[in-house]
């Protein structure tokens, strides 16, 4: 029983420092780009693994669709749902024409 113990714990550890060891490849890579003026095809080719784009669904009279992004070295993360407002504000701060909106 202790040794199935000890067996359990040392993949935990190992579980931790292999994630550990990404997050801070993540971060080296974060730095590197920490200024950049646009996204170029080489920036996301370094920083996403994948993306999965859901089907569109309409929910309260909106559209809406997911997409997660899967990130190299750390995984999906999952982000917050946003409130309306906070989705006003991200379109007032970085815009979108009407054009964006029917598409």
């Amino acid at each position: 029983m202790l040794k199935q113990n000890i067996k359990h714990l040392q993949v935990i550890v190992d579980e931790e420092t292999a994630h550990e060891m990404n997050a801070d490849v993540f971060l080296r890579l974060v730095r590197k780009y920490n200024n950049i003026n646009a996204l170029t095809p080489e920036i996301l080719r370094e920083f996403i693994d994948k993306i999965i784009v859901y089907h569109r669904e309409q929910e309260y009279g909106q559209t809406v669709q997911d997409v997660e992004i899967f990130y190299r070295f750390i995984g999906y993360i999952k982000l917050p749902k946003m409130t309306t407002a906070q989705k006003e504000r991200l379109i007032e701060i970085f815009g979108r024409d009407d054009k964006e909106k029917a598409g």
